[in-house]
């Protein structure tokens, strides 16, 4: 027998599907900052890469709240794991500057 189970809801599946969807929207918006930077402009629609990427962000925001109140995800324990992975990379990246 098969150990795995697929999602057969609709919703769960558009939910992840989604949320999937703008994180990779969110990689290559950051992508192209740091191919072109993060001020310069994309040629072909003339969108400033800041703007994207700003708009990127905010979608993933908006999708990760939904994720976590769609599966009833503990928010304390994703806001302690975000604060202790932010404070670790704050050290990280000041360690990169030496």
């Amino acid at each position: 027998p098969n150990p795995w189970t697929p999602m057969s809801n609709v919703t769960d599946i558009q939910c992840l599907g989604k949320f999937v969807e703008e994180l990779s929207e969110c990689a290559a918006a950051s992508a192209r900052c740091i191919i072109q930077g993060i001020d310069e402009t994309e040629p072909s629609t003339n969108e400033v890469n800041r703007d994207w990427l700003e708009n990127e962000i905010a979608d993933v925001i908006a999708n990760q709240e939904l994720v976590i109140e769609r599966f009833n995800l503990n928010m304390s324990y994703i806001r302690e794991r975000a604060n202790f992975k932010q404070d670790y990379l704050r050290r990280w990246h000041n360690m990169e500057k030496s």
